[in-house]
Order: structure tokens, then C-alpha cells, then sequence
């Protein structure tokens, strides 16, 4: 079994520098688990690592796709397990990092929950059926028809299964069984220990989100998004254009509204999103917190921090040897 890092947190938490000096301490490569830094040409709304922090460490799973492609939850647990492999292969250790939190539960628990769900319309045409007389008896025959192995494991009276394995068939164009089989090989083959930063006071975690953006723009951040939507790359039906800082961007640059609305804009969805992250995170089973404030608030400082991750490191790779030697 594979030992993989993973290093959480909300945006703007100090993940980045932190990533950095732990990899150069640890020998590992960064494995990004972040669902917009996956597309090319948007790297100051996204934080993605900068040219010298890549030359520093190497990365992975970053600006790799047109904007205007899709990508998935399963998708990037098949990516991220080459990925991971490729990194040990060479006797690197393989660290996620990133707040997407979608993919980092993709890989921890190796569920398929988390799976993207079909449209809303194939949805609700599905719900409609099951209300009907024979809805659940034609629901049931329509998934033994693609898929008899799950059919055959879930009851038709079974509504909320059934329909989740045939959303799942919509959405990636395979079954249900099939990606439960290699689910379970890859919960089997990768173990990830998490660390993720944690805040005492949401006060300082929101003033870092407003001073981030203020500085993305600064950057440049309004030049990046009206060169990517005047090349075509921001259709409105894309996951990219729904990007916290493109969105609102976009409706500023479509005249919707003034640049300063769309500036607090992003402030005020990025501090939603934190909050949403923070949320997320506390509830990962087995995952180590490091509080990136003191109790009064002030951010520690890069040294205190890496010393913490490395200890919390230690704790998690000794449980992982222990676990192995007690399988073997």
C-alpha cells in the first residue's frame, strides 16, 4: 500500500507556503486537489503555483485542460491515482494538496458518493417516474437493463439507490459496479493521512480572504479573465465560468455590473466558500487539524507552522506502518 500526504484547509489559509517547505523537507511532489487549477490560463484567480514555485517543487494535476472541457470527481480520482503512482514509483512521497473537497473524499474514503450527478432535468424526470404506479418496477428494469450487477444488489423499492447508480451511468457513461470495483482497488492500494489548517478566529481567515483578493487584482486578475472571455474560453454553460473571481468578473465585463460590485462580490463568495470549507474539513474522520492563528487570532508564524505539519506527519505515517505490519 501507498502512503500519501494530503494538506487541506480553506482558501487563503497559507497552503501554499506551507505545501512548499514540507515538500522540500519530506522529498515529495504536489499532487493538486484544487478543481479550477485543473484549467490552463487561469492562474492568478486560482492561486495556481507560479513558475518558481514549481521550479521548486515539482507538480502535478495542474494546467492541464481547456477551460471549455468538463472534468469530474471520478475523472480526477483516476488521475490522481497515476499520478500518486508515478510519484512513488520514483521514491518520492506523493502530497495532495489543495481545498477541493470533493476530490481529496474521493481519495480518502474511496467512495463514489461523491460522484458528479446528472442533470437536473434527468434527475427529476427519474423522480417523476418513481411517483407513478409502475415507477419503481420500470426505475428498477431500466438499471438491470445497463446494469444488471448493481440491479441485482439493490431492491426496486430501493428509489434513492437505484437512482444514484443511473445517475451515475448518465453522468460518466459507465456502471455503477464497474467504478465500485475500481473504488475499492484504489481505497485498497493508496492510504492518505490529512492535515488540514484549521482557524481559531474566522475574523482573521476573512481578513486574509479580502486581502487576497485585493491583491489577485492588483496581479492582474481582471486582464486574465477578459483575455480568457474574449478568446471563447468562458462559455456560460462551463464549470470555469462559474469560478469564484470569473463569474463576477464576467457580468462586470458583460456590463451587469460596476467593478467595484464585482469586487466585493468575489470577497463576499470566497468568504462563503471558506466558511463552507472549514465546515467540510472538521468532519473528515481521522484527519490531524493545525490551527494556522493563535487563540487571539495572529497568524502563526511559517516555521511554527512547518514544525507542527512535521510532527503531525510523523504521527500519521507511524499509524500507517502500524496498520500495514498489523494487515500483513
Amino acid at each position: 500500500m501507498i502512503f500519501a500526504l494530503s494538506l487541506t484547509g480553506p482558501t487563503a489559509s497559507g497552503k501554499t507556503a506551507l505545501s512548499l517547505a514540507l515538500a522540500e523537507r519530506l522529498g515529495a511532489e504536489i499532487i493538486s486537489s484544487d478543481s479550477m487549477q485543473i484549467y490552463k490560463g487561469m492562474n492568478i484567480g486560482t492561486a495556481k503555483a507560479t513558475a518558481e514555485e514549481q521550479a521548486r517543487v515539482k507538480h502535478h494535476l495542474i494546467d492541464f485542460l481547456d477551460p471549455r472541457e468538463s472534468y469530474s470527481v471520478e475523472r480526477y480520482r483516476t488521475d490522481a491515482m497515476c499520478a500518486i503512482r508515478d510519484v512513488h514509483s520514483r521514491g518520492r512521497l506523493p502530497m495532495l494538496v489543495g481545498g477541493t473537497g470533493l476530490y481529496v473524499s474521493a481519495l480518502v474514503r474511496g467512495s463514489l458518493e461523491d460522484s458528479p450527478e446528472s442533470s437536473p432535468e434527468f434527475r427529476e424526470s427519474l423522480l417523476s417516474l418513481a411517483e407513478s404506479d409502475s415507477g419503481k418496477e420500470e426505475l428498477w428494469q431500466r438499471l438491470l437493463s445497463v446494469d444488471p450487477e448493481s440491479a441485482e444488489k439493490i431492491h426496486k423499492n430501493n428509489v434513492k439507490r437505484v437512482i444514484r447508480a443511473l445517475e451515475i451511468y448518465e453522468a460518466t457513461g459507465r456502471r455503477k459496479s464497474e467504478l465500485d470495483r475500481e473504488t475499492r482497488m484504489a481505497h485498497t492500494e493508496v492510504c492518505v493521512g490529512m492535515i488540514t489548517l484549521d482557524f481559531h478566529s474566522r475574523d482573521t481567515l476573512y481578513s486574509r480572504v479580502d486581502k487576497r483578493v485585493d491583491i489577485m487584482m492588483e496581479e492582474g486578475l481582471l486582464s486574465e479573465v477578459e483575455g480568457l472571455y474574449r478568446e471563447g474560453m468562458l462559455l456560460p454553460e462551463t464549470t470555469a465560468a462559474q469560478a469564484i473571481g470569473y463569474k463576477e468578473l464576467i457580468e462586470h465585463i458583460e456590463g451587469r455590473s460596476s467593478l467595484d460590485c464585482a469586487v466585493e462580490s468575489i470577497k463576499l463568495a470566497t468568504r462563503r466558500y471558506a466558511k463552507r470549507q472549514l465546515t467540510w474539513f472538521r468532519h473528515v474522520e481521522g484527519a490531524k487539524r493545525i490551527f494556522a492563528d493563535s487563540e487571539g487570532g495572529s497568524m502563526k508564524g511559517e516555521e511554527e507552522l512547518l514544525s507542527e505539519a512535521l510532527s503531525l506527519y510523523g504521527e500519521l505515517l507511524s499509524d500507517f506502518k502500524k496498520k500495514t505490519a498489523a494487515d500483513a
